[in-house]
């Protein structure tokens, strides 16, 4: 692994009595992708809220060395940790295009903005095509690629996606998992993927570590998970 560009040390998240989150460590190398599975409710989303800053918690949170417990989440955006929630929290009634915009709105590099709309359209062609349509009215698979348009607009070092492939077609799970893999290639973009899809982690994830009921169970690299029976049976459903 090369040098962390995040670390979680024993990160523990409360919602009133229920203990979401126990103990969670994780380091991810600048660079990588890093997946993160488990089941519905296992605390995925939890963690990366806490990363975010969305959440209280305890334990600590560290970006490119800078503790992030007292560090507002608008300025851990500005600083280049951005998160596309599952949500994907488009604005419904922008375009394509006004919606990647507003991506870049803390950002003042004008021929960056530039060079990152090219880069994106080049990425999904399909918001190419649809430049002026408004979010609502398109497909689930094109408002997925929309919000992973609009977070890299922020220009982040660190991009971390929430079930980035929940509810999509086949062949828009292969656009979005093609697209992960050039942005790794190309720009050295660290990626922090949150996904129920195992199969969909283990093709692109470089490491993995998969979390249950609050807790991390496993951790290791893609050929020590595709080797785990456990992973494969409970999991990808190959025995």
């Amino acid at each position: 692994m090369t040098d962390a560009i995040l670390e979680i040390d024993d990160l523990d998240v409360y919602y009133g009595k229920s203990h979401a989150l126990k103990g969670v460590s994780l380091s991810i190398g600048e660079g990588e992708i890093y997946g993160v599975i488990g089941p519905n409710g296992a605390g995925k989303t939890t963690m990366l809220n806490a990363i975010a800053g969305f959440v209280d918690y305890d334990g600590t949170v560290r970006y490119d060395g800078t503790d992030l417990a007292a560090v507002r989440p608008q300025r851990i955006v500005r600083d280049g940790l951005v998160y596309c929630t599952e949500d994907r929290d488009l604005f419904p009634y922008f375009s394509v295009h006004e919606n990647l915009l507003m991506g870049a709105q803390f950002r003042d590099d004008r021929d960056g903005v530039r060079a990152d709309l090219d880069m994106v359209y080049e990425l999904f062609p399909r918001l190419d095509e649809r430049r002026e349509q408004e979010a609502e009215t398109m497909s689930g698979g094109e408002q997925q690629m929309l919000a992973v348009g609009r977070a890299l607009m922020s220009g982040p070092d660190v991009l971390m996606l929430d079930e980035p492939t929940l509810g999509l077609a086949p062949v828009i799970i292969q656009d979005i998992g093609a697209a992960l893999e050039t942005l790794q290639a190309q720009t050295g973009l660290t990626i922090l993927l949150a996904e129920q899809n195992a199969t969909f982690a283990l093709t692109h994830a470089d490491r993995l570590s998969l979390i249950e009921t609050g807790e991390i169970e496993l951790s290791g690299t893609h050929g020590e998970f595709h080797d785990n029976e456990y992973v494969r049976e409970a999991y990808v459903g190959v025995h």
